[in-house]
């Protein structure tokens, strides 16, 4: 298994913007430096909570500062960009990274962004818009570049080229195997599209034991275009604190950023959107508030010392029939007595709890694999 990193990226409101860019560049160095295998940036206009618009940005600044992480858009929102100018950004961005870069793509969350463009997300007006660009955008990344196309909400002329001008962009190296999906419904459309297509599915924080429905999903998709999903693709994304005992871990949680983050903003939007009891866990309490606290001491989030935490995240794999890479939720920990507490949970994830967590399960490359049989 392999472990990753998902920054939304999460951060105090009233922080200013240049010190939760520079807290996030150095959280994914200190990734790189660890072993972690990728980390993915996420976008978001409106947010104050999540306050970065432009994920490219930090991956440019961060290509020359790494040596070996992946570095994932988690996701450019498809609705917001013309596709043709970011299916060329994006083939830039993969020649600077020589191959390093994966491609997070989706319809969009946050309600107030949708609303900028005229859309109204709860009632999926998004999705219409991403499907085209998406399609557009792979167009764009085939031999000979886009050709016409004209739809409901995205337009495409075909240049007439010649000799000095042509269509001369296209990715590093294959673009598809490196495409990414995420959701966190039970029923998600774009987990659905990544089995269809084969990308790389992404499960978001629901309860450990819920996740395994979004599997379902994968498998729908993947019947569409006869496909066989591969388990070792998945990335199940986790808020994750390692500590020498259980009652640091859960200070660093309950008492750190990560609580105020879900206690003050995302609770309430789960809870808003009706979804607040997919963080609980099906033999934990069904009553009560599901703040913090309560996701540490029930097991939704992973709190503890090394051998605990290696414990939930192999219950995690089991339950759910095995995946290939856990993602940890990174959080704004930059200020005050937490900043190296912080440090060393991702270096002890890295270096005494993911060892642990591999002994125990074994290699993961026949996870549901089209050559696992033979």
């Amino acid at each position: 298994m392999e472990l990753g990193l998902f920054l939304m990226p999460a951060a105090p409101p009233e922080r200013l913007l240049a010190d939760v860019l520079d807290w996030n560049l150095e959280i994914i160095q200190h990734a790189d430096r660890l072993g972690y295998s990728e980390a993915w940036i996420g976008q978001h206009m409106t947010s104050k909570w999540e306050p970065v618009p432009s994920p490219q940005q930090i991956i440019a600044r961060l290509i020359g500062e790494t040596d070996q992480i992946k570095l994932g858009t988690g996701v450019e929102v498809l609705y917001q960009t013309h596709p043709v100018r970011l299916a060329a950004e994006l083939i830039q961005l993969d020649h600077m990274a020589r191959g390093r870069l994966l491609f997070g793509f989706g319809s969009g969350g946050t309600p107030t962004d949708g609303q900028l463009y005229g859309l109204d997300l709860s009632k999926g007006e998004s999705q219409p818009a991403s499907r085209e660009a998406l399609k557009i955008i792979l167009d764009c990344w085939k031999e000979g570049g886009p050709d016409d196309f004209e739809g409901e909400f995205w337009s495409v002329k075909k240049p007439s080229y010649n000799d000095r001008y042509d269509w001369h962009l296209k990715p590093y190296a294959p673009a598809e195997p490196r495409i990414a999906f995420a959701g966190f419904m039970p029923k998600s459309g774009s987990l659905v599209t990544a089995g269809e297509f084969g990308y790389i599915p992404m499960s978001f924080n629901v309860a450990p034991d819920i996740v395994s429905v979004h599997w379902d999903s994968v498998e729908e998709g993947a019947k569409r275009s006869g496909r066989t999903p591969d388990r070792g693709q998945w990335r199940q994304i986790r808020e994750i604190f390692v500590a020498d005992s259980h009652a640091d871990a859960r200070a660093l949680a309950v008492e750190g950023f990560a609580g105020r983050f879900w206690n003050e903003y995302f609770s309430i939007a789960m809870d808003r959107i009706g979804i607040i009891d997919m963080f609980r866990r099906k033999d934990a309490p069904q009553d009560g508030k599901v703040d913090a606290a309560y996701l540490v001491d029930n097991g939704t989030w992973f709190a503890g010392d090394p051998g605990s935490v290696a414990d939930q995240i192999v219950n995690q794999y089991e339950a759910t029939g095995g995946f290939g890479s856990i993602t940890q939720i990174g959080f704004d920990y930059a200020e005050g007595e937490y900043r190296e507490p912080w440090l060393r949970s991702m270096e002890l994830l890295a270096t005494e709890v993911m060892p642990r967590v591999n002994a125990r399960i074994g290699d993961t490359s026949t996870l549901a694999r089209p050559d696992a049989a033979q």
